[in-house]
């Protein structure tokens, strides 16, 4: 079974976080769950090498939840 996006970068945040996937809450902000810009710089090169969508900078941050950037990416990657 292919995962989605969503479950796609749901494993890479929860990597850059150093948390289970199940211990991530999806209202809480990237600040929140530890991210930087780094990470979401990282996320997004992520992104763009997977799904060749181009993410620009800043677009990903701090102060989003991992919902927003979520339904953001899925967007930008249809």
């Amino acid at each position: 079974m292919d995962l989605t996006i969503n479950d796609r970068v749901l494993v890479v945040f929860a990597e850059k976080a150093e948390l289970p996937v199940a211990e991530l809450d999806l209202d809480q902000t990237f600040e929140e769950i530890g991210l930087d810009s780094l990470h979401l710089m990282e996320v997004a090169l992520w992104v763009q090498k997977e799904y060749g969508a181009v993410i620009p900078e800043g677009d990903l941050h701090h102060e989003q939840t991992v919902r927003e950037a979520l339904a953001y990416l899925d967007a930008r990657t249809r």
